[in-house]
């Protein structure tokens, strides 16, 4: 918290003195002929531009500008265009302008890193809140992040005891399409009716999770893939009929895919879970 007041207050310091240095050439340029309005129309709209894209990059168009700007006013001195010399600057207002310019960029960019410093780190924290919340609301079980955790803590459990586990993936079919039809409190209360019949369809100390929106997961502790038929039609028969608020039934299909975990095997946890998610089942459970 501390570091985004600072971030806001050098934010706001730099704002104020983009706006000081902004009124320099205003002071100058706004009174006078066409060229003039147009040459600070230019200065605003570098700004602006750094300001969206950086200080690297305003620094380039800055310079280009400025380059092409004082070849044109020396070429006009040079075939001595005295009309024309008349209403420009002279190259020593033009150098001032120059200088003026780069301030101004300079300042610029220093907000563009200041406001994307700031953003990435409110979205740090936003993954920071995210990864302490570890229960999912809708099902109370734990959520990604906590399955990440406890999963890679199983692994090494398995590795020191020398034993096995089963981990479950399930993805529900259709989901957008059930929510359109059925509405948010239908959604909410499917998830809760499912959460319920898993936790009776597994052991207490089997672990239970909500890996995304329409994805749950189960880690079968200390079990084979021996049974994994039977698991399957157990968890078939309690989650693919269910009964809505206003007591019509619905079919629910489902996507699986399991792994078996066995001692000192050669893949990360992520490795298994990105291979279920290729491999998984297009078949219903």
């Amino acid at each position: 918290m501390r570091t985004a007041i600072k971030w806001n207050k050098a934010i706001f310091l730099y704002g104020i003195l983009l706006i000081l240095l902004l009124q320099l050439p205003a002071y100058f340029l706004l009174h006078q002929d066409i060229e003039s309005l147009l040459l600070y129309i230019f200065l605003v709209l570098i700004v602006i531009f750094t300001l969206w894209r950086g200080t690297v990059t305003g620094l380039i168009s800055s310079l280009l500008f400025i380059f092409i700007s004082g070849s044109t006013l020396l070429y006009i001195g040079m075939t001595g265009s005295v009309a024309l010399l008349s209403n420009a600057f002279s190259m020593q207002q033009f150098l001032a302008y120059g200088v003026v310019l780069l301030l101004l960029v300079l300042c610029a960019g220093k907000i563009h890193e200041l406001l994307l410093a700031q953003e990435k780190y409110m979205k740090n924290l936003q993954q920071d809140v995210k990864n302490f919340v570890a229960i999912d609301v809708e099902t109370g079980f734990d959520n990604e992040s906590r399955m990440r955790v406890i999963v890679n803590e199983e692994m090494r459990r398995a590795d020191r005891h020398q034993h096995s586990f089963v981990f479950i993936m399930l993805k529900l079919e259709n989901y957008e399409k059930f929510k359109k039809l059925y509405g948010f409190k239908e959604a909410q209360y499917l998830w809760k009716k499912l959460a319920e019949k898993i936790q009776q369809s597994v052991r207490q100390t089997d672990k239970k999770f909500r890996y995304r929106e329409n994805y749950l997961a189960i880690l079968l502790i200390d079990t084979s893939d021996q049974y994994i038929d039977i698991i399957y039609e157990k968890l078939d028969q309690a989650l693919k009929n269910h009964q809505l608020l206003n007591k019509r039934w619905v079919t629910l299909s489902y996507k699986t895919s399991y792994f078996t975990y066995t001692p000192q095997m050669d893949q990360s946890f992520d490795d298994l879970l990105a291979e279920m998610e290729r491999e998984m089942k297009t078949s219903a459970l």
